[in-house]
């Protein structure tokens, strides 16, 4: 009955939108990092919630394939607590954001119909910027929701055609803004319906 609640709510107060920002990279975010991590980017809206990003400069690849698993994507802050499609709630603060591919097993099944993901880990424990593997951004995001679960974005579509910043519903009924870093143009799935 919650779940069926929280999906009604957000559902119904689905607000998106995003535009360009040219903040500077937050101070929380370590030395090494910083430095991979150009100032300026995109804020999201999401629900009247602040998010806000910041991308590497130097993304390898044209397409995600191109991409090794645990990559430093880029840096987000949130300006207030909001859950993920699983209802898993992330609190306010500053993140790093490096690319996840979801297991191929039934604990997933339904999820997004796509395995890319971007994985949130607290900006206090991520300070090197170099690739890690998959059991390495896995162990990072999870110290953001404290339990076994990463803390993860669904990237939906990985390949956009849509304009940048503008807004996309999946084929799932989940509200994505379009991102560009490097050469990728892709979805970030910030509002929901809740999964389980």
């Amino acid at each position: 009955m919650l779940v069926a609640l929280l999906s009604l709510v957000l559902g119904q107060a689905a607000d998106l939108s995003g535009v360009k920002q040219t903040d500077p990279v937050p101070t929380e975010i370590a030395a090494p990092v910083a430095a991979k991590v150009a100032p300026a980017g995109v804020r999201a809206t999401a629900n009247g919630t602040a998010i806000t990003f910041w991308w590497v400069a130097d993304l390898p690849g044209a397409s995600w394939a191109e991409v090794p698993e645990g990559t430093l994507i880029g840096a987000v802050k949130l300006d207030a607590d909001v859950r993920d499609i699983r209802g898993h709630v992330l609190k306010a603060g500053v993140y790093t954001l490096r690319y996840g591919i979801q297991p191929a097993n039934d604990d997933h099944f339904g999820i997004s119909p796509f395995r890319n993901f971007l994985l949130l880990s607290p900006a206090a424990v991520d300070k090197d910027p170099a690739a890690v593997n998959h059991d390495g951004a896995i162990e990072l995001s999870r110290q953001t929701l404290g339990g076994k679960h990463p803390a993860v974005w669904s990237i939906d579509p990985p390949a956009a055609k849509d304009a940048a910043l503008s807004v996309y519903t999946t084929e799932l009924g989940h509200k994505s803004l379009i991102v560009e870093v490097g050469k990728l143009r892709f979805g970030i799935v910030l509002i929901g319906k809740i999964v389980s």
